[in-house]
């Protein structure tokens, strides 16, 4: 035990003996561990996946992770130290360690599952735009394109329009709706805001 009685010196837990060793040992391994992991993945995920255990299933699958059983090993050797060196028996300092892992876990899986919720498909699907409505931006000469604003896939979007019918000059500002989508431009008609039918 040279190493790990060396640095356990070092940081004033010299004198532990039995059970303690482990909860320190634990302690000290699984902060250095989650440390590392979470310096990776805030740098540019070097790990780029490999380590992540995480289930596609609802329910408590989902907190085992690698960053959540890191974060277990962590606080039930912090805990259950802490809990042991204030004179309380090994079985009461196991418990609490268990305790405050579990929730250490729950907590940092939530946290982690927050995090990849926010990362969001930015591809623009322009057959989204089918049916919105919309003006012009820059004007859409007789069979040449131009420029609307639409509002789909919940952003306000400036796309290449071009006119339905090929002969039909639609002005800036006009009111206009998307009928088609092809490839990255958009096929409008004029909008009539006073016709029943739109």
């Amino acid at each position: 035990m040279g190493l790990i009685g060396d640095f356990l010196e070092m940081v004033g837990l010299g004198g532990i003996t039995g059970v303690d060793v482990l909860f320190a040992a634990m302690a000290i391994i699984g902060t250095l561990l989650f440390t590392i992991y979470f310096l990776l993945i805030l740098i540019g995920d070097f790990t780029g996946g490999l380590f992540d255990f995480e289930m596609d299933a609802d329910g408590v699958f989902h907190l085992f992770t690698i960053q959540g059983l890191l974060s277990f090993i962590m606080m039930f050797g912090i805990f259950g130290l802490s809990v042991s060196q204030a004179d309380q028996n090994a079985f009461v300092a196991i418990i609490a360690g268990t305790i405050a892992g579990s929730f250490s876990m729950y907590i940092v899986g939530k946290v982690f599952q927050m995090m990849s919720s926010l990362e969001q498909d930015n591809t623009v699907e322009h057959s989204q735009a089918i049916g919105a409505r919309g003006t012009v931006y820059r004007t859409i000469k007789a069979g040449e394109l131009g420029q609307v604003q639409v509002e789909y896939q919940g952003a306000l979007r400036t796309e290449s329009a071009m006119a339905k019918d090929e002969n039909l000059v639609i002005k800036t500002g006009k009111f206009i709706k998307v009928v088609d989508a092809i490839a990255e431009r958009l096929i409008v008609v004029p909008l009539d805001i006073n016709s029943q039918e739109e």
